[in-house]
């Protein structure tokens, strides 16, 4: 393991309990105390309070199977403006601290607070505390904080006792933290890297970090594991990034449609919204690597499913192809449906990615050149001009209803001045004669 004092670097992981639930809890009193989920704009589940995570209500669940479990679950819909806010307020805080804080999400952050002990003459646990303190009275919400060496430790740490815990892991400390976690759960391994490395009798953090240098160099280990295999062994090896970081939490895409059983027009509809999303990723230069897709019925019923990619990206027809092979398991043949949805989820930006160990991310970056001619081709003769073969269906079908529409429209009858439409929201105190 790394150096004997127990923090050679001081950092802090702060994660808000149920971020988004719990914004809304804190915004309107009649919630608190509540199972709250929000996502009802879209029929997907975007958070669960604490208090339904307690029932076991989780965000794979559908909100019909939650309402069953739950009959007195409110439901509302997404506030992302505020959630932002609260974000922003969040880095504030920490940086009344310390100007050294990594806005690493919507609801999470780092703060390197090397140093701070001597300066203010507090132990690294009670500076830890004492931002937790202030983000909680401030902010209304409650944080899982972990205090650890580096980032990696420090955001096991934040975990142990939440919700709205505090857990310290000094240097000495790393191995009994790590014997019982599982390879799957540490920060930047993915399911296929955990797969693989289970194949490899790696079952435990512990068990990644026993292992040697030649080790890891007979299994073709790539930098950012072989980063995270140091950190697991006590080391400071990823600073820090203290750049404000505006990347958006989640891109949706959504569309709605008369109503159809045809599989095809659906899957057609998804490969739109997948497009849609995808391409605006790109033009904020960010990828992702978690999607959820939707089907709403005629009558307003929702189904739909979380998917994972090996590795992050913004390539529609890896997307499309996830989407496909799972559809069916979401599909009701003979079922009317009128609107299908898409979303990305676990956004990073371009330059955070991290490299997966299967050589997908590298095949993606080889075939991006095409997407960007795309984006160029779009961009200056419109939207669409360039597209997925499997959107065409759903395309045709928008410009044929968009046909129609128009040529229904007839032309107004002049009216006169007592029934013109208010153009301006205040009170209609009627009409000056």
């Amino acid at each position: 393991m790394a150096a004997k004092r127990p923090y050679p670097r001081a950092i802090v992981h702060f994660d808000a309990d149920s971020f988004f639930a719990s914004v809304e809890q804190s915004l309107d009193y009649t919630l608190r105390g509540n199972v709250v989920v929000t996502g009802g704009e879209r029929g997907a589940a975007t958070s669960v309070s604490v208090e339904g995570k307690r029932l076991g209500l989780a965000r794979g669940m559908t909100l019909q199977e939650m309402r069953r479990r739950c009959p007195d679950l409110v439901i509302v819909p997404g506030d992302y403006t505020a959630y932002s806010i609260y974000a922003h307020r969040m880095y504030r805080i920490a940086r009344r601290f310390t100007p050294n804080v990594e806005e690493y999400s919507i609801d999470e952050c780092f703060a390197d607070i090397t140093g701070l002990d001597e300066a203010l003459g507090i132990p690294y646990e009670g500076i830890a505390r004492a931002m937790k303190d202030r983000l909680q009275t401030e902010l209304g919400l409650t944080f899982g904080v972990g205090l650890g060496p580096n980032k990696a430790i420090a955001k096991i740490a934040s975990k142990v006792n939440k919700p709205d815990g505090f857990a310290a892991i000094p240097v000495a400390q790393i191995p009994r933290f790590l014997e019982t976690l599982p390879i799957s759960s540490v920060w930047g391994v993915g399911f296929h890297t955990a797969l693989r490395l289970e194949g490899l009798g790696v079952l435990t953090a512990l068990d990644f970090a026993r292992k040697d240098d030649d080790w890891l160099k007979e299994h073709a280990m790539s930098k950012p594991y072989r980063d995270i295999w140091l950190e697991l062994r006590g080391h400071f090896v990823r600073p820090l990034s203290t750049d404000a970081d505006d990347v958006m939490g989640s891109i949706l895409q959504s569309r709605t449609f008369a109503p159809t059983t045809d599989r095809q027009l659906l899957l057609s509809a998804l490969a739109k919204n997948i497009e849609g999303a995808c391409a605006k990723a790109r033009r904020h230069g960010v990828r992702a690597r978690t999607c959820r897709f939707y089907l709403k019925t005629q009558e307003f019923r929702y189904a739909g499913k979380n998917l994972s990619m090996s590795a992050a990206c913004v390539d529609p027809r890896e997307f499309l192809r996830l989407v496909e092979a799972h559809l069916d398991s979401v599909y009701e043949p003979g079922t009317l449906y009128r609107a299908t949805g898409f979303g990305l989820y676990a956004i990073t930006p371009d330059a955070k990615t991290i490299p997966d160990l299967f050589g997908d991310s590298a095949r993606m970056e080889r075939e991006s050149g095409l997407l960007r001619a795309m984006d160029r081709i779009n961009k200056k003769y419109g939207r669409h001009m360039l597209h997925l073969g499997a959107s065409a269906t759903a395309l045709a079908r928008e410009t044929e209803t968009f046909a129609r529409k128009k040529m229904r429209k007839r032309a107004k009858p002049a009216l006169g001045v007592d029934y013109r439409k208010k153009s301006l929201a205040i009170p209609h105190l009627g009409i000056a004669r």
